[in-house]
């Protein structure tokens, strides 16, 4: 991998908003194993989609802000304002401001929600204590489905694919490093060097 990744939260003073508070580049990357860094390169080499103002969904985050925002960034130019909505069994929220406030983004919270830009990008996130398969029926729909390094966890869950297909809007996207092979929603092509499993797989729901 070329380096060891570790993240633990510390205390943090949230700085307000500062659309003018772009990320170190070198502290950024310090953040990911240099494969996966370079192999982020691929997304340009992936089709964008217009959305304005997409909810996203990532089950099983843990401490993970980076991989969504990079994705975000590069599939979705046109975004102005997204929700996140991270699910994690584990209260991972404060480690997440501290890679933040590291990488050098300022963010304003308020009891376990977070609003940052990203690039120009306002990004609320909304961090959601519990299992997926608990909150899941309470969330609203879901334009973007992000998943990683969650293949252990949903396989444990019932039916979970097509719970999550039935919980996304019209053109939503699924991202995802596994699972949805059998899929019949519209494949994009991607290539399989993003995901560690070389799976990778981008799905749209068309619209009906």
């Amino acid at each position: 991998m070329g380096n060891i990744l570790t993240f633990s939260g510390r205390s943090i003073t949230a700085k307000g908003l500062n659309i003018n508070a772009l990320p170190n580049q070198e502290k950024l990357q310090s953040c990911f194993f240099d494969v996966d860094y370079k192999n982020l390169e691929l997304l340009k080499n992936v089709q964008t989609f217009d959305m304005q103002e997409p909810i996203l969904l990532y089950p099983g985050c843990g401490v993970d802000i980076l991989f969504p925002l990079h994705y975000l960034e590069t599939l979705f130019p046109e975004t102005k304002k997204a929700r996140f909505l991270f699910v994690d069994v584990d209260p991972n929220l404060q480690t997440i401001k501290t890679i933040l406030d590291d990488v050098g983004i300022h963010f304003e919270e308020k009891k376990n929600a977070i609003r940052f830009y990203w690039k120009q990008k306002l990004i609320t996130l909304i961090f959601i204590q519990g299992n997926i398969d608990n909150v899941l029926e309470a969330l609203p729909s879901i334009d973007i489905y992000f998943e990683r390094a969650f293949r252990i966890m949903r396989d444990s869950i019932i039916n979970y694919e097509n719970k999550i297909i039935n919980k996304l809007s019209n053109n939503a996207i699924i991202i995802s490093d596994s699972g949805f092979q059998n899929s019949s929603l519209q494949r994009i092509p991607v290539s399989k060097d993003l995901s560690s499993y070389k799976e990778m797989i981008i799905l749209q729901k068309l619209s009906q």
